[in-house]
């Protein structure tokens, strides 16, 4: 059977709609036949078979192993790990290493958020042995030699030269550092200029002793059988130690009401607001989509964007998302204007939030929001990374196996009630954190920021 799949965006990462998985099409409750595999070392992975096209793709993560692990002297070092895992390993230095990859077409890579270091192979199903060996040994016995550490080095670092002239960039950056001022999570997950000179090969291969098998989730879709999973599982895998696991704390997010400028002489204001979000284990979580989705999610057609840019011109496009982390969980809104209009602008964000909460949305923006998020806008048909990519990011956000079909029932439940009553617990305009870059006008009680914090 193959696998087609329908991706929507306000998911995870995604929803994943598998025809040839649906019951006969009749019953739309069953979207992926996902199995929960368990390999005989007790290595779990979620897996969805398909065995029509010769791929195998598989993504994975450990959980809490990322940069909020760093210490504040050494941020970029997950960062750089992940650059420099798949630059050689055992006797294959990185040369050889990266043209094997490219020879056989695979794909192999790592990757860091705050919250978990990970890594994804594709890769052709007779070229698997192959792949699959590359990736046990990144994991196992990564080299870390000085010259593709270097490289990796002087790539991250003009990146982060280079981002310090984009005014979004330096808004998302001070974002993070005020809202969250005293945790890990306001440090530079990209590393700063000098922390990034004074990571070593040794500082790379005591990372990653961190990274423990006990920490694993794996998302696993394509040609591959439970059965030569569960054995993969182990080769891969099961080589690696076991580390200490502790469940994180619960983080209030900081300087909530305050309003930030960062001086810039260019022509607009680039503005950031965040306040407290909503966690998919909230009992109100589908009704907070929506919401959102109403308020400022679905670009062309949301309130925020009509009222801001259709009516006003104020802006070219206006935002608003929720993020959902280890430790905690946000809303953002993300827009632009003339510096002039800036205190205009927020104003009339002001004002959005107060209506959400005060007047019922109405039957047709429910019904038009339920449609989307329950299929009416799908994206494409995707490939079988992505698949592997939504069972990973469900395992990440501790959702059931059976999400997928579920969310559906749960999402057409709510009610125009439900979400002024969401609206009202959750949105809330005097905790916005808002941050400024740019010369606006007019914001004589805000903070002025003299100099970027973690990027020095």
């Amino acid at each position: 059977m193959n696998i087609r799949t329908l991706l929507f965006l306000p998911l995870i990462c995604g929803y994943i709609l598998s025809p040839s998985d649906i019951y006969a099409g009749a019953s739309k409750t069953k979207y992926l036949h996902i199995q929960n595999v368990e390999s005989a070392g007790h290595i779990k992975a979620w897996l969805v078979e398909d065995h029509t096209i010769p791929v195998i793709a598989l993504q994975f993560s450990f959980r809490d192993a990322g940069s909020k692990t760093n210490p504040a002297d050494k941020q970029g070092l997950a960062q750089l790990a992940s650059n420099t895992m798949d630059e050689g390993a055992g006797d294959i230095k990185s040369y050889d290493f990266q043209k094997t990859l490219t020879d056989q077409s695979i794909t192999l890579r790592f990757n860091v958020s705050r919250d978990n270091f990970g890594g994804q192979v594709k890769t052709l199903s007779h070229n698997k042995d192959t792949a699959f060996e590359l990736l046990k040994l990144a994991l196992t016995k990564p080299r870390f030699d000085t010259e593709p550490v270097n490289r990796m080095r002087a790539s991250n670092q003009s990146r982060l030269k280079s981002s310090l002239s984009n005014p979004k960039w330096l808004a998302a950056r001070l974002q993070n550092d005020r809202i969250f001022e005293g945790h890990p999570y306001a440090l530079n997950s990209g590393g700063t200029l000098s922390s990034l000179a004074q990571i070593t090969p040794d500082d790379l291969r005591a990372f990653h002793k961190t990274l423990g098998k006990n920490q694993l989730v794996i998302g696993v879709a394509g040609d591959i059988t439970a059965d030569e999973l569960k054995l993969l599982l182990d080769d891969v895998f099961g080589g690696m130690p076991d580390t200490e696991i502790s469940t994180p704390d619960m983080f209030a997010l900081q300087n909530m009401g305050k309003t930030y400028i960062y001086k810039q002489d260019i022509p607009q204001t680039i503005i950031t607001i965040s306040q407290k979000g909503v966690r998919h284990q909230d009992a109100d979580y589908h009704a907070a989509k929506i919401m959102n989705f109403i308020l400022g999610a679905s670009g062309f057609g949301s309130r925020l964007m009509e009222e801001i840019r259709e009516k006003r011109g104020l802006t070219y496009g206006i935002y608003s998302y929720f993020r959902e982390y280890r430790e905690t969980e946000t809303l953002h809104i993300s827009t632009s204007t003339v510096n002039e209009k800036t205190h205009d602008m927020i104003g009339l964000i002001h004002a959005e939030w107060d209506k959400m909460k005060d007047t019922p949305v109405s039957q047709k923006e429910l019904q038009d929001a339920k449609s989307y998020l329950i299929g009416s806008l799908p994206l494409s048909l995707t490939s079988t990374d992505s698949i592997a990519s939504i069972l990973l990011s469900l395992q990440r956000n501790n959702l059931p196996i059976d999400y997928l079909d579920t969310r559906n029932a749960e999402i057409r439940k709510v009610t125009i009630k439900d979400i002024q009553n969401v609206a009202n617990r959750v949105l809330n305009k005097n905790n916005f954190t808002t941050i400024l870059v740019g010369n606006p006008p007019g914001f004589e009680k805000a903070e002025i920021i003299a100099q970027l914090p973690n990027v020095e």
